[in-house]
C-alpha cells in the first residue's frame, strides 16, 4: 500500500510464491504479475525484461528455502537480482523467513550485495519459534522508514508489546539461539531423511525434494495425474498433503504438483508415507484405485 520512492505500482511476484502474499495482493485489488520460479531457479533475462519493461514497484521474492519449492537461490543470482535492482530503481522484498535454519554462514541474503539501497529484508521468528509470537524483524531504507511506520501504525497500531518483552528476554539470555541450533538440527535431519526416502521410494518424474535443509519440498505430477485428485486419493490413506494451486496468481499458468513440510513428522512418518506415496502412485497409474490404508493419520500439511 505504501508509495515508494520509485513511483512505480506492480508488484512482481516469483510464481509460485507463498500464499500469504497471494491473499493479500487480492485483498487489497493490487497489481501483480508473476515470473515463474523452478527448482532449478529463476530466468535473470526475464527477471531484467520485467524490471527494464514493466512498471515494478518491488520484487517480493524468497532466496532461501523457497514456500512452496523448498530450494534456495545461489549466491550469484542473489548479487544479480541485487545489481538488477539498482541498475533499473526496482525494489526488493526479501523474504528471508527461514534464516535461522541455514547451516551454512557463508550463505548471505541479497540486502548483503545491495549497494544501492534498493532491498527491504524481512526476517520471521514464528517459524523456528512458536506460530502464535507472529513476530518478525524489517532492515529496510532509510528513505521508506518513516513512511513504513505511518502504514505499520494504520495497520496494527503497534506491534505487541508483551511479545516483544519476551521475545528480548529470550535473544538477550542466548535461549533463543540455542534453541535455533537445536531447531536447525533436527529439521535439517528430516529434510535428509526426505530427499533419501523420495530418491529412494518415487520415480524421477516426480522431481522431488532437491533441498537437505529448510521444511519444505514440492513434488510434481504427470498430466494424467491431477494433483487435486492425488491429494484426495492420498487423504484416503490419511497422508494429508497441500495443495500449490493457492500460491499462484490466479492468471498465471499453474504447476500440476502438491507441497510437502516435514515440520509435523518424525523419521518413521516420512518413511513411512514417503513409501506409501510410491506404492499408491503406481497403482494409480494403472487403475486410480485407492490401497494400503495405514493406522495413523501422517502430517505433511
Amino acid at each position: 500500500m505504501m508509495p515508494f520512492p520509485n513511483g512505480k505500482n506492480v508488484i512482481l511476484v516469483e510464481q509460485p510464491t507463498y500464499h500469504g502474499m497471494i491473499r493479500i495482493i487480492d485483498a487489497l485489488g493490487l497489481t501483480a504479475i508473476g515470473i515463474r520460479r523452478t527448482k532449478k531457479g529463476i530466468d535473470l533475462d526475464e527477471l531484467e525484461r520485467h524490471f527494464r519493461n514493466n512498471q515494478i514497484k518491488f520484487f517480493y521474492t524468497m532466496p532461501r528455502f523457497h514456500n512452496p519449492l523448498g530450494t534456495s537461490y545461489d549466491q550469484e543470482v542473489k548479487k544479480q537480482i541485487a545489481k538488477l535492482a539498482a541498475k533499473y530503481d526496482v525494489y526488493i522484498v526479501e523474504d528471508d523467513y527461514l534464516l535461522d535454519l541455514e547451516t551454512d554462514p557463508k550463505n548471505d541474503p541479497v540486502f548483503s550485495y545491495d549497494l544501492s539501497g534498493h532491498t527491504i529484508y524481512l526476517k520471521s521468528f514464528s517459524k523456528v519459534m512458536l506460530p502464535g509470537l507472529r513476530m518478525g524483524a524489517i532492515l529496510l531504507p532509510s528513505i521508506l522508514t518513516e513512511s513504513f511506520r505511518l502504514f505499520k501504525s494504520s495497520c496494527d497500531i503497534s506491534s505487541a508489546t508483551l511479545s516483544q518483552a519476551a521475545l528480548e528476554i529470550y535473544l538477550k539470555c542466548g535461549m533463543y539461539f540455542r534453541h535455533t541450533a537445536s531447531m536447525r538440527d533436527l529439521y535439517q535431519k528430516r529434510m535428509k531423511i526426505l530427499k533419501e526416502v523420495c530418491d529412494l521410494h518415487l520415480p524421477p518424474e516426480m522431481n522431488a525434494a532437491a533441498e537437505t535443509g529448510g521444511i519444505f519440498g514440492q513434488l510434481d505430477l504427470p498430466k494424467q495425474l491431477p494433483a487435486k485428485e492425488w491429494i484426495a486419493c492420498l487423504r484416503q490413506h490419511h497422508i494429508l498433503v497441500s495443495s500449490i494451486d493457492h500460491c499462484f496468481l490466479k492468471t498465471f499458468p499453474k504447476v500440476n504438483g502438491f507441497r510437502l513440510s516435514i515440520i509435523q513428522t518424525d523419521k518413521t512418518q516420512i518413511e513411512k508415507g514417503i513409501r506409501m506415496m510410491g506404492e499408491v502412485y503406481k497403482k494409480q497409474l494403472k487403475s486410480k484405485s485407492s490401497a494400503f490404508p495405514p493406522k495413523t493419520v501422517i502430517h505433511w500439511i
